[in-house]
């Protein structure tokens, strides 16, 4: 295929002769070491070193010399993943750390934070590792193009938990994984049989992981007969992920502890908002509420807008098992047909719950409006508030649109304000990503009997943008504390750095092949290049796939004590505040505006923090994989039902072996094999499409396509089409 290779240069020619190889073995020796000494002490990456050389030497060259020079120990691999030379005699090999992705062929990638490009881990060095394990790898190919290693230690395992098949011997048994990429079955003695006999479906916990070629042994956890395939599948993708489906049993032991009512004594220490209007506003099929808004005039004409968040750090205390709990899984997850809490039913649903007419505890922000919408003051206070309504998003959006309803003037009012924040909010460089998100009904055994996309309302922006008021707000009241010796306490802030050029151009090329015509400079003309695209192409047919390029290129905002701000929405200072029930750096935010606030003893080391906070980005990224695996999966399911036929179809995605198609109808997503079409294509990646070498014909992403449904494959999650018949 014709697919351009950017990261080694093309040689120069100097006077129409061939370039040397490079002569003896030692000459490439001593350049490199003269070229490492002529460098930072810490040692170059290697994509640095190679890019240097490939201007006069064959890649293989200076793999060569690198390893004979490792094998004497006169460079060496750093733990960072850097090149150096050796300045005292080492005696242990250098390894670094990532983590392990598994292909379907049962190869592994390891991402590094040293390597630009993921390292290729052959099958047969893999460890028994699994997906999402971090490993301990060693560096067998030092290559611009695929470097690859071998997997030397599991570091932390991902998965503890499986879902299998009981196979009973004598005295003991095996279980077998239901998942055929997991390279090893589970040793079970006898005593961990829990009542399962041959043949039954189980779910078992690993309790000894063995060496290399020897089998974990694990115990049974639970009997899985009556389960449908749905629940099998549902729980497997929470569990490859990396989540715990049950809570510790010291978990259980502490929600029986915890005291339910609002004492006397808590109300006189919190600000009494119960006689000010609240309600709430969630989806119809919302189960904790977690945010509440309120509104009241002032005597002088101003208003008074409370943004009431559920007080969660209340009932979980640092360092008790609830909370260690919440630390681990870090955030909720939401799959179709059932939510994986962050926290029990018990807290999440009923104490920390803002439901209406009850009396909750909250942490709130009051914000001080002037007749001109502006925001002229802040307080922050932990409070106790009584909602006097829930919403859904569908009835205050009716009330916005001119039907009578309850709190028809404090919906109206906060309506308005809203809008002069997001308009200010838009005018500063925030940009506004809108795609599609697909949603399915499902019948009482779960299956998706009907597709739909749930659609942004007013009503849904409005909660939006008083939620991201409050969130701006407290991250700058942490960012500014004062401290009369000693350094600022560390808080943890929501970042999001600067979009990938490379990917940039990629969108740049699509876009114009739809009249876009874009430019990228700085970061500052970029943003607003961004936000300009995203309003012209709004309703039009090629908003989902420009504005999914668009996201694709921006970087994943991750949680940090070191704040660079939030590009994406154009804020210098953000956190995340508004959503403890579901997302644990909510929950220390809270801890350490208390700290502040209310004088409370809640400080947290930087180092730290670091690390919870890391732990909260890895787990965010594992909850999202699981959402996009669940949904895959529900679409195979539903699709299945259309085999044979046609459908209208835009093309999402194109790669060397084939295109992916997202069906108009339904956006169920599959993919067009190469194979099946009738002639050799090549792969043009810049402008992601591939022409035809016989007919010119061109599959473009973005282009409209009719499919035919090829193949359902439930088990794979995959979905099959065909070009159909024009």
């Amino acid at each position: 295929m014709n697919k351009k290779k950017k990261f080694i240069p093309k040689s120069k020619k100097s006077n129409g002769k061939k370039k040397k190889s490079g002569g003896k073995s030692g000459g490439l020796d001593e350049k490199v070491i003269k070229y490492l000494n002529t460098k930072n002490k810490s040692g170059v990456k290697p994509d640095q070193l190679y890019t240097y050389f490939l201007k006069k030497y064959q890649e293989d060259k200076i793999t060569a010399s690198l390893k004979r020079m490792m094998d004497r120990k006169k460079v060496e691999l750093t733990e960072s993943g850097k090149i150096k030379v050796v300045r005292f005699f080492q005696s242990q090999d250098k390894f670094i750390t990532g983590i392990l992705d598994v292909a379907s062929s049962g190869v592994g990638y390891v991402k590094t934070a040293e390597y630009e490009k993921d390292i290729f881990i052959p099958r047969k060095e893999m460890l028994n590792a699994l997906k999402g394990d971090r490993v301990e790898i060693e560096m067998t190919k030092f290559s611009v193009r695929k470097p690859e290693g071998k997997i030397v230690n599991v570091v932390e395992r991902n998965q503890h938990e499986f879902l299998g098949k009981f196979e009973e011997g004598s005295g003991f048994a095996f279980a077998i994984p239901f998942d055929k990429s997991i390279p090893f079955d589970v040793y079970i003695p006898e005593k961990y049989y829990a009542g399962a006999k041959d043949g039954d479906k189980i779910r078992v916990e690993v309790l000894t992981w063995k060496d290399k070629g020897k089998n974990p042994i694990g115990r049974v956890t639970q009997l899985l007969n009556n389960f449908n395939h749905n629940e099998i599948e549902m729980q497997s993708i929470l569990l490859e992920n990396g989540f715990r489906l049950n809570f510790p049993d010291k978990v259980a032991e502490e929600l029986k502890e915890l005291k339910t009512k609002i004492t006397k004594n808590e109300i006189e220490k919190r600000l009494d908002y119960r006689d000010v209007p609240t309600f709430t506003i969630d989806p119809k099929d919302a189960k904790d509420f977690d945010d509440a808004l309120s509104v009241k005039q002032n005597e002088n004409g101003t208003y008074e807008v409370g943004v009431h968040i559920a007080d969660v750090s209340h009932y979980i205390r640092p360092g008790s098992a609830l909370d260690k709990e919440a630390e681990y899984r870090a955030t909720s997850v939401y799959l179709p047909d059932r939510v994986l809490p962050m926290l029990p039913e018990k807290i999440s649903n009923e104490l920390c719950s803002l439901r209406p007419n009850e009396d909750k505890l909250a942490f709130s922000v009051l914000f001080e409006v002037n007749k001109k919408l502006e925001i002229t003051g802040y307080q922050y206070t932990k409070t106790v508030i009584h909602s006097d309504r829930r919403f859904v998003y569908e009835e205050v959006q009716e009330i916005i649109e001119g039907a009578d309803g309850d709190f028809k003037e404090e919906i109206n009012y906060l309506t308005e304000l809203a809008r002069s924040l997001r308009k200010k909010r838009i005018k500063k460089g925030s940009i506004n990503f809108d795609s599609d998100e697909v949603r399915f009904k499902l019948d009482e055994n779960a299956k998706p009997v009907e597709v739909y996309i749930k659609k942004t309302i007013e009503a849904n922006l409005l909660v939006e943008d008083f939620m991201l008021l409050a969130n701006i707000a407290v991250a700058k009241y942490l960012s500014k504390i004062k401290v009369t010796k000693g350094p600022r306490p560390a808080a943890p802030y929501r970042v999001h750095d600067k979009p990938s050029e490379e990917k940039l151009q990629i969108l740049t090329n699509i876009a114009k092949q739809f009249g876009h015509n874009l430019r990228f400079d700085d970061p500052e003309q970029t943003r607003e290049a961004l936000q300009n695209l995203m309003q012209k192409i709004e309703g039009k047919p090629e908003m989902n796939i420009l504005s999914t390029l668009a996201i694709r290129s921006m970087a994943k905002a991750v949680y940090t004590t070191k704040n660079i701000g939030h590009y994406g929405l154009a804020f210098d200072f953000y956190t995340h505040f508004t959503s403890p029930i579901r997302r644990y750096p909510d929950v220390l935010v809270h801890r350490l505006l208390a700290n502040q606030v209310h004088k409370e003893k809640n400080f947290y080391d930087k180092e730290e923090l670091e690390e919870i906070l890391q732990q909260a980005s890895i787990m965010e990224k594992k909850a999202q994989q699981s959402e996009r695996s669940a949904i895959k999966y529900k679409q195979v399911e539903y699709i299945k039902d259309f085999i044979g036929e046609t459908f209208e179809g835009v093309i999402s995605g194109v790669i060397n072996k084939g295109f992916f198609v997202e069906l108009v109808e339904n956006k169920c997503e599959g993919f067009v094999p190469l194979y099946q079409l009738d002639e050799e294509f090549i792969f043009q990646e810049e402008v992601m499409q591939l022409k035809g070498s016989r007919t010119g014909v061109i599959y473009q992403i973005g282009a409209t396509v009719n499919v035919t449904v090829e193949e359902a494959n439930i088990a794979e999650k995959r979905i099959e089409f065909a070009v159909a018949d024009s």
